[in-house]
């Protein structure tokens, strides 16, 4: 999953993941893992924010992800986001 440049910090990421982690234990899964850039940080700040640990990093040179994250699955409400405005879109 990603979230398009216009959408960040909407909220929008923060309500894929809550889903995500409810569809993992709606189908009886412990975890929730992900993988991301390797050179992100901002990125994988985020996820440690959003309850996340890093698990470890895989370094293979012809991958650009490799930052293996978990959190356990839960049932979490959704997380709203706010609507964006064609205009907020267009500026972006």
């Amino acid at each position: 999953m990603a979230v398009a440049r216009p959408w960040s910090g909407s909220g929008l990421g923060d309500a894929l993941l809550d889903w995500a982690c409810s569809m993992a234990y709606a189908s009886g899964l412990p975890w929730l893992r992900l993988d991301c850039a390797k050179s992100n940080p901002q990125l994988q700040d985020y996820y440690r924010s959003r309850g996340f640990r890093h698990v470890r990093t895989v370094d293979l040179p012809h991958r650009s992800s490799g930052a293996l994250f978990e959190r356990p699955s839960e049932d979490v409400p959704a997380t709203a986001f706010r609507d964006l405005t064609m205009a907020e879109l267009i500026s972006a």
